[in-house]
């Protein structure tokens, strides 16, 4: 039944090349961006966990806040 109503629908040609032309387009762009990440950019990126074991974040909590733990 699916495959009748897709023959009779005329341009359905189109959502696909127009599916293929945007998938292709989304991963050369993010091919490109990662290509030109900046070595600094990457050192920083990759020390960040480890940063927030060597400073744990402080929060103080509220009297609201203990009534709900």
């Amino acid at each position: 039944m699916i495959e009748n109503v897709m023959r009779n629908m005329g341009g359905v040609a189109v959502f696909g090349i127009i599916s293929i032309t945007l998938f292709f387009a989304f991963f050369t762009g993010m091919f490109f961006w990662a290509i030109r990440l900046k070595k600094p950019y990457l050192t920083s990126m990759q020390e960040l966990p480890l940063d927030c074991q060597e400073n744990p974040p402080t929060q103080s909590l509220n009297l609201s806040d203990k009534n709900r733990l």
